[in-house]
């Protein structure tokens, strides 16, 4: 070979980085490269050519060439120290990875990974070292772990790892059909494995999904990442031997490198570059394929493009697949190629470009940022990828808004929000677009104008316009306003009674509510969609108020309604059945409540899937009702997996985390289990007095249950003064005649009752 023959070879040999054998056959096909070029990087790979110099060139060999270490390759049979190899489940570039048995001092399958035989240059068992170095760093359930490490007879390292039986999580994906949603579920935990490598100052550098095996444990899908072979320490040297990256080479899979990594020679590198491969690793995830693959384009261009082209959207790349394609990819999904599209359509294209910036400053700056994202995303939030244009927030935020806000400020999201929930429901009944205009204009001019101290009377403008404030005033300005168009008056009525009962404001709620029943009723019918909702709602206000029977009477109507105009499946219907059932809870009619509660996590289950957020939300209630009837051993599991998916879905202080952890408190207290239930209960005061403040009806109930807590401890003094603190707000708040305040006096008398939260206390407009 030529001088210029070796230097082609050389820089394809560099390009190849840690591909397996596999991977470089196929991207030398895609190279078009002559056969003596490509016989010559083969034989680098073999051998470990490429760390001499050719002797064409005149060279008698490098300096970085160890003597003596060719090793023989290993063979099934072999005895590496206390291990037994079976066979060769893997084989990369550098090394090869058995499946042995470990002889003592336990008997058990593992992983061992060892030099391939030939690969003998320092460069290269540096690296290995660094990647044993790596592992040993990590502990997370994400990350294979490192069991033990030593040397053959021969002098070459090895190390023993965790046997993962698994495949690559985009095959694990397709073959079990995962939805959108639960691919997203899958690689937020992957994410968190990477955060974690980040965070011992470890970089992968590798991340494909070959690299990311997923395995079943206890039937749930759990991934794993191995391989760090190329990675690279941020603060300290793995092994003695520092380890350089020669000029020029490309460290990493070209499939799934970053621009960075295809332009520099890897000391520019930062954790931005795992951010980037995991961007296509979630690409492929959702579209089905990578945005650029380099099988199909001629090496050089393929670096160009990699490093200046942007990539199309997922939702585009699924759009501009063959007709046969989109379609096998959408029942992967478990969907149809237009619902995909929708699907991945807007914030999902967002979050994975973003990902996927050539300028890493615009990408996010952790794996943990991108997870948040995606979080969110699946939480019906604003996401970081998207500009926040008021519009956007404002269609998140109604599909979200749960809570109170405290200050004007917040007042107007909460009101641009209801904008744009009435102008979606106005759409959607086939309205005009005057009636979409009327909404705003009443909006803008009779609610938010009240906020700026410009438009305040008096001349002493109050800048802490409260929302409660700014609440009355509108409410008493919509009467009359909209005399010829009742059903705009109806719908700006159901939104400002819902922002009613996010404050606890119960009875103006239901005057709201009750007003907008009776001018749907009249415009649109008795059994219309809106009418029964709101029907519903006010049930539900009902029991919010302990008017425990009135609310059974009239969800019970609602669900019946519901039921014949709308179908016993119908997400309205199942609503009102769930509420019903939370009524039943709340008079004591604890069979009749797991009735219902049964009746409608079976058609979630069967609708939704068992890990959708609704579907959880009926697993709490039901173990509510067991908790209720004493079957604590039934309630208890119930609640830790419903805890375990709130945490991991909605955040830790989220209200229905907080409700699920009163709970299982509860749960803890029936089976005497009071130290765990004390701390869960101590955890969830806390919480709740810093996020809703002292007087919330939910922080109440809380400081309530801690105290049965400690009187069940027999600590009665912390017990009696948790109890005279919330008897004394709820006589003031809620009267001295409701239930929760007698409950709170008869605490006080002595006598210890723990009350359960139903996982939604705001009601669902």
């Amino acid at each position: 070979m030529n001088e210029e023959q070796w230097q082609a070879a050389w820089k394809l040999y560099q390009a190849a980085g840690s591909m397996s054998d596999e991977e470089i056959r196929g991207f030398l096909d895609s190279s078009a490269v002559s056969s003596e070029i490509r016989d010559a990087v083969l034989r680098m790979r073999r051998t470990g050519e490429a760390n001499e110099t050719h002797t064409d060139a005149g060279s008698s060999g490098s300096s970085d060439r160890i003597a003596g270490a060719f090793a023989p390759s290993a063979a099934a049979g072999t005895a590496i120290g206390r291990y037994l190899l079976v066979e060769k489940i893997g084989e990369g570039g550098m090394g090869e990875v058995w499946l042995a048995d470990q002889q003592e001092p336990v008997r058990r399958r593992v992983a061992l990974k060892v030099i391939k035989a030939g690969m003998n240059s320092r460069e290269v068992i540096a690296r290995f070292e660094s990647e044993r170095q790596a592992l040993a760093l990590m502990d997370h359930p994400v990350i294979a772990k490192v069991f033990d490490a030593g040397s053959t007879p021969g002098g070459s390292p090895y190390f023993v790892m965790e046997y993962v039986v698994g495949i690559a999580i985009t095959t694990y994906c397709d073959e079990h059909r995962l939805s959108t949603r639960e691919r997203l579920e899958l690689f937020m935990l992957v994410s968190e494995g990477v955060q974690h490598a980040h965070q011992k100052a470890i970089i992968h550098r590798d991340l494909k999904p070959s690299n990311i095996l997923v395995m079943e444990v206890d039937g749930r899908p759990v991934p794993k990442i191995i391989d760090f072979g190329v990675a690279k320490a941020l603060t300290q040297k793995l092994t003695p031997d520092t380890m350089f990256t020669r000029a020029g080479a490309l460290v990493g899979t070209p499939q799934y490198m970053s621009p960075e990594q295809a332009l520099s020679s890897g000391e520019d590198i930062d954790t931005r570059t795992d951010v980037y491969s995991l961007g296509i690793v979630l690409y492929e995830l959702l579209a089905g394929a990578p945005p650029l693959e380099v099988a199909k384009t001629p090496f050089d261009e393929y670096l160009r493009r990699l490093r200046e082209d942007d990539p199309p959207k997922p939702s585009t790349k699924v759009r501009g697949q063959p007709s046969a394609t989109s379609t096998t990819v959408a029942r992967q999904r478990n969907t149809e190629p237009l619902l995909l599209m929708k699907q991945l359509r807007g914030d999902l294209d967002s979050i994975t470009l973003k990902a996927l910036q050539k300028d890493r400053s615009r990408r996010y700056g952790s794996p943990s940022d991108f997870g948040a994202d995606i979080r969110r995303y699946l939480r019906n939030e604003p996401v970081l990828a998207v500009p926040p244009s008021t519009s956007y927030r404002a269609r998140k935020f109604a599909r979200r808004y749960r809570g109170a806000l405290a200050t004007a400020g917040a007042f107007i999201l909460v009101l641009v929000a209801a904008a744009a929930y009435s102008i979606r429901q106005g759409i959607r009944a086939n309205r005009e677009a005057a009636v979409a205009q009327a909404v705003n204009d009443f909006l803008k001019n009779d609610v938010l104008a009240p906020a700026s101290a410009w438009n305040q009377q008096g001349g002493n403008p109050d800048p802490d316009l409260k929302v409660r404030t700014a609440l009355d005033r509108a409410a008493a300005r919509i009467a009359g306003k909209f005399k010829s168009q009742p059903q705009i008056e109806a719908s700006i009525r159901e939104t400002i009674g819902q922002t009613y009962i996010d404050l606890g404001l119960y009875p103006q709620a239901r005057g709201q509510l009750e007003a907008a029943l009776d001018l749907y009723a009249r415009t649109m019918g008795e059994n219309s969609l809106r009418t029964l909702k709101v029907l519903s709602n006010l049930g539900n206000i009902a029991w919010l108020q302990g008017e425990y029977p009135a609310a059974e009477a009239l969800l019970t109507r609602a669900a019946d309604a519901q039921t014949k105009v709308l179908g016993p499946e119908h997400p309205d219907t199942v609503e009102s059945t769930h509420q019903l059932g939370t009524v039943y809870y709340l008079e004591g009619k604890y069979t009749q409540a797991e009735a219902q509660y049964k009746k409608v996590l079976e058609i979630r289950q069967r609708l939704l899937g068992p890990q959708d957020p609704q579907t959880m939300r009926s697993k709490g209630n039901l173990a509510m009702s067991y908790h209720a009837q004493g079957k604590f051993a039934l309630a208890e599991p119930l609640n830790k997996e419903c805890l375990e998916f709130s945490r991991r879905i909605l955040g830790p202080e989220y209200p229905d985390t907080l409700k699920i952890m009163n709970n299982l408190a509860n749960d803890y207290h029936g089976e005497g289990k009071y130290a765990q239930g004390e701390a869960l209960g101590s955890e969830v005061v806390e919480i709740r007095r810093h996020l809703l403040g002292p007087e919330h009806p939910d922080t109440l109930m809380s400081i309530n249950n801690l105290g049965t807590q400690y009187e069940s401890e027999g600590k009665f003094g912390r017990a009696g003064e948790l109890y005279k603190e919330s008897s004394d707000v709820q006589r003031r708040i809620l009267g001295p005649d409701h239930p929760d305040t007698l409950m709170s006096v008869t605490k006080s008398g002595g006598s210890s009752v723990r009350v359960n939260e139903n996982e939604t206390h705001s009601v669902k407009v």
